[in-house]
């Protein structure tokens, strides 16, 4: 009544537009960490095909203290069974004796757990694999060329700390990854049968609990969303048991012999090589497999140790020195340390542990490049092995597998295992043996390869760029990771990331109209910087750090422009942030910009010191893979690929310029523009009754592509309670200032005695603003507007 009866509403129309989009954005997204509408109404743990506490079967929570304790050997069976039938697309349970046709190790008292299917004496080694097989269907170009990790939690049976460690740091990443994955695609429009509106009301119920629950344990928006992109980029092969029947035993060996003696490299007797279950196992997996980073746990004594570790090459240094070295130092740092416990001391196994002969670790680096020092096998245990087995292919074992001496005690106190609270907090207060080394797990994972990420646009954060079980490629990203802009700018920014390396030596922005970008790119392969033709426009190039490195990401991630509800204006990265402003003035309304980031990382890598042996450049996979554009392996028997590059590209941005301005009758549209940007893509905003229009691109040729746009309609009328007192509350405190506001411009007016023209009230007073300006104005009665169709061509 006081807002009508002072004739405010056409002066207050600009802050009612902006309170309007406020509430009606409100009204249709949860912010992640408020109260759900929807509270009470559905049980996640009932309804959701995985769970992410554990009980029951997987037995994370069997004491519920937070605090990590040993897994006993069917306690780890266990959970790797409930994980790979919990995350079916994600992860898959095998073990050496149904795919390799191996024996068992032991008789008829060891692992009673494993008998069942004809299996009636000894222990099996079981292999979990994590992979994303609905982006990367098995036998796909993208799922040959997935990098790959290992990771061995014990040769030796009595060293306990790497089995747990491993077996969490899956869990971690697979509960990460399913929960990313929801909502799957995009909103069900309000015509929508019950059945997919119900479908899609099941899935944000479930992503809202189980972020919260990730998030009471630490692990936040964008730590999720990292452990997720690891899960759907990479393929991660974890053996938590290799000495199965030792660690059933309690004891070093697997029946009286040492698994890391057991592999031919420095050896001079084929018959001291391949006689374990456990070496004939991890070959027989590195045969299938082109592994580039694999960390092996071991116990006795704290540090982190790297080629070379045999006597031929005592007081040498590898060919790759420089990258071991940097890459064991990252590793130290975020494990970091407590109490008793410092950080742990990196160098060569010649230098801080001791040399042995036929160790896996000096195997898996050069047992393809140094032939001269590999002997093949002839065992007489189980019945023998083939000899072949152990003759390699110039591709195969050229792995960084980094010995992690995890803890001086081989079995440590509970008191020293850590907790699951915080776990990407080197220095927390729950940090230990387990969590530390569930870190360095994630951290090899994420060096395996570089990737770039755009983050930002406009001061628009961009919620998502890898989403797990999510084909891509065909240009997917098209509805996927679309911004509507401005149009006329030739400032508009743009923000990225870089990750998977440690220094940034060049990154920049390309950006070209769509129609003119050339067919290879996809949105999902990287490219030949040949391949892409002329029609890019450059930014400046710059430099920078990432966060593993000892100097942290530079530029900081705090000095973001993008910013989002979900973070509550935080950090819109873990890595640093690289901003550049572009000029996209000559681009009219309706056309689509594909903006890609590139980078080149670890160029320092590929640098050797003084006394190397052999006498070479660089041998190993990881160094050539981002520094060798000549480097190609395909392994002989898997068909994997490996292919070395200097340029890495993001997944494309596509910026759609919007309509020229609004007149004065367009109502509020669900865009942030005050920001002078919206993401259209955003898969996270529940639509509930309003109005959705068609938005029609073409692109690359002629190819369409329709999206839908959703414009402010009607609040969804149920369970909006708490929206409606938020609402009376705000436009009680905006009647109460604008009449403040009112009586002083009165005053003002009256003793200046100022004039205004019917030009000056309207340009003057904010009441029409233009779409590139920042602001639209509105009638707050309309409930909707209409965005004008237009199309690319």
């Amino acid at each position: 009544q006081l807002l009508l009866s002072s004739g405010l509403i056409s002066k207050m129309r600009p802050l009612l537009v902006s309170l309007h989009a406020l509430i009606a954005f409100a009204a249709h997204v949860d912010v992640e960490g408020a109260p759900s509408l929807n509270e009470g109404k559905t049980n996640f743990r009932s309804r959701s095909p995985f769970n992410v506490g554990v009980n029951n079967d997987g037995r994370r929570e069997e004491e519920n203290d937070g605090w990590y304790k040993i897994l006993d050997p069917k306690d780890i069976l266990d959970r790797i069974d409930f994980l790979a039938k919990s995350f079916p697309h994600l992860a898959t349970l095998t073990n050496a004796q149904d795919v390799y046709g191996l024996p068992t190790a032991g008789d008829e008292s060891d692992c009673p757990y494993d008998h069942f299917d004809d299996v009636t004496t000894g222990c099996r080694n079981w292999i979990l694999t994590i992979e994303d097989t609905r982006a990367h269907p098995p036998g796909s170009e993208s799922s040959m060329n997935l990098p790959e990790v290992f990771l061995s939690g014990a040769l030796h049976g009595d060293e306990r700390v790497g089995p747990t460690t491993v077996v969490e740091a899956a869990h971690l990443l697979l509960e990460a990854a399913a929960c990313e994955a929801l909502p799957r695609g995009m909103p069900p429009p309000p015509d929508a049968d019950d059945g997919a509106r119900a479908e899609w009301e099941s899935d944000l119920a479930a992503a809202q609990s189980c972020r919260g629950e990730l998030a009471q344990r630490g692990v936040t928006e964008l730590h999720r969303r990292w452990l997720a992109r690891l899960v759907t980029t990479r393929r991660i092969v974890i053996v938590p048991t290799a000495n199965a029947q030792g660690y059933f035993k309690h004891k070093r060996a697997e029946v009286g012999i040492d698994p890391n003696r057991d592999f031919p490299y420095d050896l001079q007797d084929p018959k001291l090589c391949m006689q374990t279950l456990a070496g004939r196992t991890i070959n027989e997996i590195f045969r299938q497999h082109l592994f580039q980073l694999s960390i092996t746990f071991h116990g006795g004594m704290e540090a982190i140790a790297y080629e070379w570790g045999a006597p031929s090459y005592l007081d040498k240094w590898s060919p790759d020195d420089e990258a071991q070295a940097q890459i064991a130092s990252a590793y130290s740092r975020w494990g970091g340390g407590w109490k008793h416990h410092k950080s742990y001391q990196t160098g060569t196994m010649n230098d801080v542990v001791y040399y042995v002969r036929g160790g896996m670790e000096d195997w898996a680096y050069a047992g393809s490049f140094d032939p001269e020092l590999v002997i093949p096998c002839e065992p007489d245990t189980y019945g023998g092995y083939p000899k072949e087995k152990t003759i390699y292919d110039d591709s195969t074992l050229r792995i960084f597998n980094m010995l992690v001496e995890t803890s001086d005690q081989k079995t440590p106190q509970k008191i020293d295992l850590g907790t699951n609270e915080e776990p990407f907090i080197a220095d927390a207060e729950g940090n230990g043996h387990i969590s530390r080394n569930i870190r360095l797990s994630l951290l090899a994972i994420d060096f395996v390869q570089p990737y770039v990420s755009i983050v930002g646009a406009n001061g628009v954060a961009i919620r998502d760029d890898i989403v797990p079980l999510t084909p891509r490629g065909g240009r997917s990203c098209l509805r996927t990771k679309t911004v509507m802009i401005p149009p006329g700018r030739n400032d508009t920014l743009i923000e990225w990331t870089v990750g998977g390396a440690l220094t940034v030596d060049y990154t920049t922005v390309l950006f070209a109209r769509w129609e003119d970008v050339p067919d290879i790119v996809d949105g999902e392969s990287q490219y030949d910087p040949d391949h892409l033709g002329l029609a890019f426009q450059f930014a400046p190039a710059m430099s920078g750090t990432t966060q593993w490195h000892e100097n942290g990401p530079q530029p900081p991630p705090s000095e973001a422009v993008s910013s989002s509800p979900v973070t509550q204006g935080g950090d819109s990265t873990l890595g640093p942030i690289f901003r550049t402003m572009i000029d996209t003035s000559e681009f009219r309304p309706g056309e689509a910009i594909a903006v890609i980031a590139v980078a080149n990382v670890d160029k320092s890598w590929a640098e050797q010191p003084d006394n190397v042996a052999p006498q070479m450049p660089p041998q190993s996979h990881v160094v050539n893979a981002r520094t060798n554009p000549e480097w190609r392996h395909v392994q002989a028997e898997s068909g994997k690929v490996i292919q070395g590059r200097k340029d890495w590209y993001s997944i494309p941005l596509t910026l759609v310029v919007g309509p020229e301005e609004a007149d004065e009758s367009t109502p509020p549209a669900l865009i942030t523009l005050q920001q002078g940007a919206f993401e259209m893509s955003n898969r996270h905003r529940m639509q509930t009754q309003g109005e959705w229009k068609d938005f029609h691109m073409t692109y690359g040729g002629g190819t369409e592509n329709s999206q839908r746009l959703k414009v402010v309609g009607q609040t969804d009328g149920g369970g909006n309670t708490l929206i409606a007192v938020v609402s009376v509350c705000i436009l009680s405190a905006v009647g109460f200032f604008a009449l403040i506001y009112y009586k002083r411009r009165q005053r003002l007016r009256r003793g200046m005695r100022i004039s205004q023209s019917d030009d000056d009230e309207v340009h003057g007073s904010g009441d029409v603003g233009s779409y590139a300006e920042g602001g639209i104005d509105s009638n707050p009665g309309e409930e909707g507007m209409e965005l004008p169709k237009f199309s690319i061509d």
